[in-house]
């Protein structure tokens, strides 16, 4: 509306699922951070008087492992990580550039694992070659029955030389999925464009109701995409598509990760390229059909992906870069829920000042884009660092409380 000085005025919707305690605690974690950045590294140079644990987070009992490690000589760049468990193995699954994120000849590469630290050789999902014109993009994993599934983003060259500055250089792109399927991660059968211009970062989760369900969102016009697959044994066919509208307060979304809660609802959050530092909520009561307005939350984030999931043990949590100084990664944190409606404790997973080895276009230094996978009492979270590594952290949830 405008004031009869001109002046406009906007006022938004924001969903509160974080508790005031956690709140709070998130103030003084932003302070803290935005102290050290700013050149106090001691932080009593800045204030005289700083109580034990003031603006940290706790950090959980987490046992670290390097999947991959980038190289200059094959491949520096390293991203878009997934995991899943196949039988008595669990399997990550990435992509590889030469140097720079979604540039011509970037594939899917994968490794598996008995027991989450000592990894296999990779090996090669989906190859590229560079005449080809082509980027792949590991867009996730998903296994049953004997079977696994890996989705494969598949678009001409993105033109990044070229497009203006911004982490979101993608428009007016079109992108098609691929699903290739194995039963023994050696020999690897490819069912090609199961579904048009979706771009998609999370594999297909099953829902109450026995479907199968994942986001992802139009690089044409940056409505989010729902895929379900109403025949959970069939995850390499087709899928329907069912859109959420449009935001009516300027939410783009990008990513969306999501959890469903006893009494049926999906929560599903969104990164929000509007660059809010917040993540977007909507939420469907009836199976992903249709969804709510798709609105801010109070939830911060650094501009970035995130994670959504239940513990075996029926909380809930969202793993991220879960506070709001821009593009910074350097802490990658859980957040926990009872309810899955307020959040209202957070831990760390992994933090600290880690600087690339090979430079390369948005190759951000940190810890990026977490994957997770809940298998008994631990949770496993595939996260690449500095956009160059792919490294696993294994929290003991049994300890986190």
């Amino acid at each position: 509306m405008n004031t009869g000085d001109n002046v406009s005025i906007q006022t938004y919707h924001i969903v509160n699922v974080v508790a005031p305690g956690l709140a709070r605690q998130l103030q003084d974690y932003r302070m803290r951070l935005s102290a050290i950045n700013s050149g106090y590294p001691v932080l009593t140079d800045w204030h005289p008087v700083i109580p034990e644990g003031w603006g940290e987070f706790p950090a959980v009992p987490t046992e670290l492992a390097t999947i991959y490690r980038g190289n200059a000589d094959t491949w520096a760049y390293s991203h878009h990580q997934t995991i899943t468990k196949f039988g008595d193995k669990y399997v990550a699954s990435w992509s590889n550039g030469f140097r720079h994120e979604d540039y011509v000849g970037q594939e899917v590469h994968c490794a598996w694992s008995t027991d989450g630290l000592n990894w296999s050789e990779p090996s090669v999902v989906a190859a590229t070659p560079v005449d080809s014109g082509l980027v792949r993009n590991n867009a996730g994993l998903y296994a049953s029955d004997g079977h696994l599934y890996c989705y494969v983003g598949v678009a001409k060259d993105f033109g990044r030389d070229v497009a203006p500055p911004g982490m979101n250089v993608l428009k007016e792109q079109h992108i098609h999925l691929d699903v290739y399927e194995t039963s023994d991660l050696q020999h690897w059968t490819h069912h090609e464009n199961i579904c048009d211009n979706v771009y998609l970062f999370e594999g297909p989760r099953m829902t109450q109701a026995g479907k199968l369900m994942c986001c992802g969102f139009d690089l044409v016009d940056h409505h989010a995409k729902v895929l379900i697959w109403d025949d959970a044994t069939q995850p390499d066919a087709r899928p329907r598509v069912v859109n959420i509208p449009p935001s009516p307060e300027g939410v783009l979304p990008e990513q969306g990760t999501w959890y469903q809660t006893d009494d049926g609802r999906i929560w599903m959050y969104q990164r929000d390229i509007s660059i809010s530092c917040r993540l977007a909520l909507t939420w469907s009561d009836d199976g992903g059909e249709t969804w709510s307005d798709l609105l801010r939350t109070d939830f911060p984030n650094t501009y970035s992906r995130a994670f959504a999931g239940r513990l075996n043990d029926g909380r809930y949590y969202i793993v991220g870069n879960n506070y709001d100084i821009m593009l910074d990664r350097r802490h990658l944190l859980i957040a926990l829920s009872d309810d899955g409606c307020c959040f209202d404790r957070q831990y760390t997973i992994v933090e600290g000042n880690t600087t690339r080895r090979i430079n390369g276009r948005h190759k951000e230094d940190g810890y990026h884009y977490p994957n997770c996978i809940s298998d008994g009492e631990k949770l496993l979270v595939i996260h690449s660092v500095n956009k160059e590594d792919i490294q696993i952290a294994i929290v003991d949830m049994s300890q986190v409380k």
